[in-house]
């Protein structure tokens, strides 16, 4: 899995939609959509089910953002320590 994809998906997840990943990010959300594509292809699980409103995380999404955002606490808090 590709870090960056992950922070991909961790914004969609938040957000609930690509535009608002993608504004999140400063990316454009063909962007997002390519991340999110790519990586549900590599783990072979839809990560969302999308409705015209809002992306909705699925149970492989759900479970994959729960140990994305342990990741991601894990390397700002390296960040930090670094920094200092």
């Amino acid at each position: 899995m590709d870090w960056d994809d992950l922070r991909v998906f961790l914004a969609v997840h938040r957000t609930g939609s690509h535009k608002g990943a993608a504004r999140a990010l400063g990316v454009d959300a063909t962007t997002v959509s390519r991340r999110i594509t790519a990586l549900e292809s590599a783990l072979g699980a839809r990560l969302f089910s999308r409705t015209p409103d809002r992306h909705e995380a699925t149970n492989a999404g759900q479970m994959l953002a729960e140990r994305a955002e342990r990741m991601e606490t894990e390397a700002l808090a390296g960040e930090r320590e670094l920094a200092a």
